[in-house]
This record gives C-alpha cells, structure tokens and sequence, in this order.
C-alpha cells in the first residue's frame, strides 16, 4: 500500500481529493436516512422551485445535515439547481410557457453577477457560510410567506425603457446574490419579473427558469473547479429535484399554496435555527 504524504492524508481525512486536472469532494456514504432525507428534500424543492422558488432552503440546509461542509452543500446544490431548471424549462417550453428573446436579453446581466458571486462564494469560510446562509433564511420568510402581495405592486410601468434598464440591473444584482448563496432567488426573479417586468405569474415562471438555468450553470462551473461539489449525493439530489420540478411545472396550480407556504416557513425556521446552533447556546 503506497505511502500518504502529510497533505494527502489531510485532504484525505477532509474529504478533499486531487485529481490530475480537478480538485473532488467524496463524502463517506450515506445512509439510509440519509438518502430519504435528500430525497425528500429534493422532490419538494424541485416542485416549488418550478412554481415560484426557495427550494433551496430545503436542500442546502439538508446537504449539511448529512455532513458536507457548508461550502461544498453550496456547490453541490448547484449540480442540482441546474438540473431541475433544465427540467421545467423543457416542460414549460413544451407547454408553450415561456419567452426566450426577454429571457435572453435578461440572462447576460445575471450571468455576469453570477459570476462575480461565485468568486466571493468559494472562498467564504464554512462558519461565515453557515451563520450567512441561517440569516438569509430567515429573512426570506417573508417572501416566501406574502410572494402574492409582492406580485401585485407595480414599481414601475412594465412596458418603457426605463423599466428594461432597471430590470436588467436587478437580474445583475440577482446573478451577484445567485452566485454567492442561490437560496431565494428564484423568489426574487419572480417578483422581479412581475412588479418590474408585468409578466403574469405563469409565464414569469417560464422565463424565470431560463435565467436561473444560466445563471446557476455559471456559478456551477466555479464550484467544479473549486472542488466544492459532491457528485455523488449531487446527482442523487439532481434527479429527485428534476422529478419535483417535473410535476411542479405541469400541476402550476394555486391549490393548498399558502398551506404549502406554512410548512415550508416552519421547516425554514427549524432548519435556520439548527444552523445558528442554537441548542448549544441555549445548553451554555
């Protein structure tokens, strides 16, 4: 049996591999528990994530329940988050339910702050992440809670020139907020898309996807050459969130929505306050 360097056994025991072109995250293997949290996880943040968005405050706090470092859980719901977006986009597309010369226009923008976001992501440290990613949570409740009061407001008139400018800005500052965290911003596209864009909320949807697949898709490709994916629970959490926003895409009804809303907030709130540590304050 060949002999481990000091740093090959660090970055053995850290879960952190080098290959000959690409740093590889392998976590050890999951269990079973393990799986069907994922699973689950993913099947509810794919369909939500279709119909309006904030799955990915189900999925990154359950990939760091399982044990993958803040930053890794980071990167490897990206894998996930592209996967899905691919999904719906080919069921609203086969729909007739979106509209690729505004996506297109709106994508360069959110892509470019994608970018920049993901630069800042991968060298966060995992306790910054983690404590970060708790806040966001939180905050976002509120979105996720009363999107449907959000959709009402007109900011500015949807059709003049001005309102493109402001609307790609935003997509810029979106793609910067996608790149760093992802968690919410299909939310923010959404709202973005109605109060600025008067898109109706279903093509919103349709549109939506299309940038978030871009946007992601970038921010992705800086995790991979980070080492911050796991591909192994990624592809399993890819597949389950694709079936979600298979069904999400197709069923694209209101029904039980605020039921849905509830329980999504009271898993935000247990989920944030086991990433804020709270029982070991409370123990002290």
């Amino acid at each position: 049996q060949p002999q481990l360097s000091p740093a090959q056994r660090e970055a053995y025991s850290s879960g952190q591999f080098h290959t000959a072109a690409l740093p590889i995250h392998r976590s050890p293997p999951m269990s079973a528990t393990d799986v069907l949290l994922i699973t689950l996880a993913g099947l509810a943040a794919g369909f939500l994530n279709a119909v309006s968005g904030g799955g990915a405050m189900l999925t990154v706090p359950a990939l760091i329940l399982i044990g993958l470092p803040p930053g890794v859980a980071n990167g490897t719901n990206r894998l996930a988050v592209v996967a899905q977006s691919l999904t719906a986009l080919a069921a609203y597309s086969r729909l007739d339910n979106t509209d690729m010369r505004l996506a297109g226009s709106l994508t360069i923008p959110a892509m470019l702050g994608a970018g920049c976001g993901a630069l800042v992501s991968v060298r966060l440290d995992d306790a910054v992440f983690q404590n970060l990613l708790a806040g966001m949570m939180i905050v976002l409740l509120v979105p996720v809670l009363f999107e449907s009061s959000f959709r009402t407001s007109r900011f500015i008139p949807s059709g003049s020139l001005r309102a493109r400018r402001v609307l790609q800005g935003v997509m810029f500052g979106i793609g910067l907020y996608g790149g760093l965290l992802q968690i919410g911003a299909g939310l923010f596209l959404l709202i973005a898309l109605n109060a600025l864009g008067g898109l109706s909320l279903v093509l919103a949807n349709g549109v939506k996807v299309v940038i978030v697949t871009a946007l992601t898709g970038v921010a992705l490709c800086i995790f991979i050459l980070d080492g911050k994916v796991d591909w192994g629970v990624g592809l399993l959490l890819a597949v389950t969130t694709s079936v979600g926003a298979w069904c999400g895409a197709h069923w694209g009804v209101r029904k039980g929505d605020m039921w849905i809303r509830f329980v999504v907030a009271a898993t935000v709130i247990v989920m944030a306050l086991h990433l804020f540590d709270v029982g070991s304050l409370l123990s002290r």
